[in-house]
């Protein structure tokens, strides 16, 4: 899903891998920030698309695409969607290129884009995609959508999904497609581990309308074990960036940005009281551990994390890395606004500038949202179809490849899954809000104080913001 994020147990949603070699070299070295700074004066509307049509097969043509992925499990299932499509597709040869996730990857994509580099089509995370279609570097796909709408069917997706793919927000605009699955946040929990404790699974809570933060918080505490000042095991891990606080708003009855969207509510007194909880278990129970406990030891798949904060894309890399684990999941603790989730797709497009190969673009992300590819990626990824119609047949072929009780509440969770709000500033306002959230959770400064300086650097940012 890293989405720029802290991950107190610094397991990324999204983890880095290594940078493979494509079949044909496209991107060139760009120096420094020099493209950021040139993208940073752009402001045009959506570049419009290119006319003509895709290429016949005798003129065999690359086609340049980049993407990131969550680990060499995840690689494997894109590396295998482009061998579809260059089957389904043979006057196209595809580009692949690789990237570690989140900073780095939009970095390395709007570095291309000024040095008119940027490949045809790309990966693009939730916030950046909106930056990217305010820059107006991003190709227009609503004719192509309206040409081909009769494959695209839109109209079978999710709402929560198909909302967040137009900018400006409410308008006819369509920017992107969905990335891969609806993606969904989870808790999963080593059975072994809360066994041993005497500490009840947490399917039992949820089953019994009790799985909330404080339930969550209290089996933490519970479960963690220390040997003197050493820790032996690890209670939980618990984001506190953006992407994390996208389920955590909800899920307390709150928005992230007031209804004008001119006002970033981290100030709400729920939210207080939730990032304190957090730094609490942190410096004081040491359920949760500091970076420094965390950074050259993965807890989770060494055996040694309770409950762990992540998501549905995990599960390709968990099906290895936590083979001999007896896993399971279940849906994010509640507060008063109930269980709250996130459409948690991140998008495709398709490159604006005159130099892109906008025709192929459109044809390779069509393929990969196409109602056949869709429970495809779903099966293989194990995140939820976007489609509605795959959704059961979708839940029975993964609980017969990797049974697990968690199946039973996807329903619940694509149900509870609130979409973002479309703003172009998500990077200015991620950029502030990472910045000195660490230093609230790690106790360096008060919850308070870094929460009431964040949010005027944001509201000030918002209201200059063009």
């Amino acid at each position: 899903m890293c989405r720029c994020r802290l991950i107190l147990q610094y397991q990324p949603r999204r983890e880095p891998m290594k940078a493979t070699l494509t079949r044909r070299e496209f991107l060139r070295t760009s120096a420094g920030m020099a493209g950021l700074v040139t993208l940073a004066a752009c402001a045009a509307p959506v570049a419009a698309p290119q006319a003509g049509g895709a290429q016949p097969a005798s003129e065999q043509k690359l086609l340049s695409f980049a993407w990131w992925t969550g680990g060499e499990g995840a690689n494997r299932v894109f590396q295998a969607a482009i061998d579809r499509f260059e089957e389904r597709y043979p006057e196209y040869e595809v580009n692949r290129i690789t990237a570690p996730g989140g900073d780095e990857f939009t970095t390395k994509i709007l570095t291309n884009y000024g040095a008119g580099t940027a490949p045809d089509a790309h990966g693009i995370q939730w916030g950046p995609v909106w930056a990217f279609a305010h820059k107006g570097i991003l190709a227009d796909l609503t004719p192509f959508a309206e040409r081909d709408a009769g494959d695209l069917k839109l109209e079978e997706m999710w709402e929560a999904i198909t909302g967040m793919l137009y900018y400006p927000a409410g308008s006819n605009t369509l920017v992107a497609l969905p990335r891969e699955t609806f993606g969904l946040y989870m808790r999963f929990y080593n059975k072994e581990l809360l066994a041993d404790a005497g500490i009840e699974a947490p399917d039992q809570d949820y089953d019994a309308g009790n799985w909330t933060w404080e339930v969550w918080r209290d089996k933490a505490n519970a479960a963690a074990r220390f040997s003197g000042d050493r820790r032996d095991i690890m209670g939980a891990n618990q984001g506190t960036g953006l992407w994390d606080l996208a389920t955590v708003f909800p899920s307390l009855g709150l928005t992230m940005l007031s209804e004008d969207q001119t006002h970033y509510n981290l100030d709400a007194e729920a939210m207080q009281a939730w990032l304190q909880m957090i730094s609490d278990m942190v410096n004081q129970t040491r359920s949760i551990g500091k970076p420094e406990e965390t950074k050259e030891f993965d807890w989770g798949s060494s055996g040694k994390l309770v409950i762990q904060h992540d998501a549905s894309w995990s599960i390709p890399n968990k099906k290895e890395t936590w083979a001999n684990i007896d896993w399971d999941f279940v849906p994010p603790p509640k507060g008063e606004g109930g269980h709250s989730n996130v459409p948690g797709c991140d998008f495709h497009v398709v490159n604006g500038s005159d130099y892109a190969d906008q025709e192929g673009g459109w044809t390779l992300i069509k393929f990969l949202n196409n109602p056949e590819e869709d429970l495809w990626w779903a099966t293989n990824m194990y995140g939820p179809p976007f489609r509605k119609q795959n959704l059961e047949t979708w839940i029975r072929q993964v609980n017969e490849d990797l049974p697990k009780n968690g199946w039973q509440y996807i329903s619940d969770m694509t149900a509870a899954a609130k979409p973002w709000p479309n703003v172009p500033f998500f990077l200015e306002l991620d950029t502030i809000h990472s910045n000195e959230i660490p230093q609230a959770v790690s106790g360096e400064r008060t919850v308070e104080d870094v929460v009431t300086s964040i949010v005027s650097k944001v509201d000030k940012m918002i209201a200059e913001f063009k």
